[in-house]
């Protein structure tokens, strides 16, 4: 990647930095808050699971490149 922001030097440091991994949960929490709606109310256990399931994907290897690659078709 040519551009590197620094959401993604954030993501890099977040596979092995719990505080900065905690900032990268911080940044997309209403993200994960708009997917965990039903009935207009936060069903805590989807929330749950979104925030368990992002955590795994940061972890995941080159997560950030390959968001930073991504291109909406």
């Amino acid at each position: 990647m040519e551009n590197k922001t620094e959401f993604y030097k954030l993501l890099n440091k977040a596979k092995y930095d719990e505080k900065a991994l905690t900032l990268v949960i911080e940044q997309i929490m209403p993200l994960i808050n708009s997917y965990s709606l039903k009935n207009n109310k936060i069903d805590e256990d989807l929330k749950s699971e979104l925030i368990e399931y992002s955590i795994l994907l940061i972890k995941s290897e080159n997560f950030a490149d390959k968001l930073a690659n991504y291109k909406k078709i």
